[in-house]
């Protein structure tokens, strides 16, 4: 997971992208809490936040990357 998660960071970051959405599901929050805990430690991650309803809602979390 954590690889995945820092490989698609690496892609977001190399086309430029501000702003990504993982989408984890709903389930136990299981998926989610270790996403988060991955997103605190990365230094490339300014924000992040469960994604609005339109967007999945606590099924996914809305990352905001550094420039």
């Amino acid at each position: 997971m954590a690889n995945a998660l820092a490989d698609y960071l690496d892609e977001a970051i190399k086309r430029g992208w501000s702003e990504v959405r993982i989408i984890h599901g709903k389930g136990k929050g299981i998926r989610r809490a270790e996403v988060c805990r991955l997103l605190a430690r990365d230094s490339r991650v300014a924000d992040f936040y469960d994604a609005p309803p339109d967007r999945g809602g606590f099924g996914a979390t809305v990352v905001l990357l550094k420039k």
